[in-house]
């Protein structure tokens, strides 16, 4: 993993265990229901028109995240995940993932809330959950 590139780069843990990892899947929207560490990424810096320091925290934040991609589960929380996630947040909601998207759509079809939910609202078949994802 690389060294953070400024004081506003940070790692953030949050276990997930205990009865919420006891839920059924299918008995709440989110499909990531087994006993788990989540890791936030944080890369914030003070000057948002430097367009360098802008991209260093992101390259920061992406080399950080890949670097847990072998010991990851699949997808992300949603209302964690960077714009243009939806793949990600799809996958986070598992076998769920197709009536959320159909509700989505139902509801939100301008996507007016696609930062609280990532999911996508385009028309098309929604990406499925495998089976080996969420065992």
């Amino acid at each position: 993993m690389e060294t953070a590139v400024s004081p506003g780069c940070a790692l953030f843990t949050h276990e997930f265990r205990g009865a919420a990892s006891r839920v059924p899947a299918a008995a709440t929207a989110f499909g990531l229901r087994r006993d788990h560490v989540l890791v936030e990424i944080l890369a914030v810096f003070a000057d948002r028109s430097d367009k360098l320091e802008e991209h260093r925290h992101r390259q920061w934040a992406r080399a950080t995240l890949e670097a847990f991609d072998a010991m990851a589960l699949p997808g992300g929380y949603p209302n964690l995940l960077a714009e243009g996630d939806a793949h990600r947040a799809v996958k986070s909601y598992g076998r769920n993932a197709e009536a959320l998207i159909k509700a989505k759509r139902h509801y939100d079809p301008d996507n007016v809330f696609r930062s609280a939910i990532p999911l996508p609202v385009a028309q098309g078949k929604a990406p499925r959950a495998t089976r080996n994802e969420f065992a």
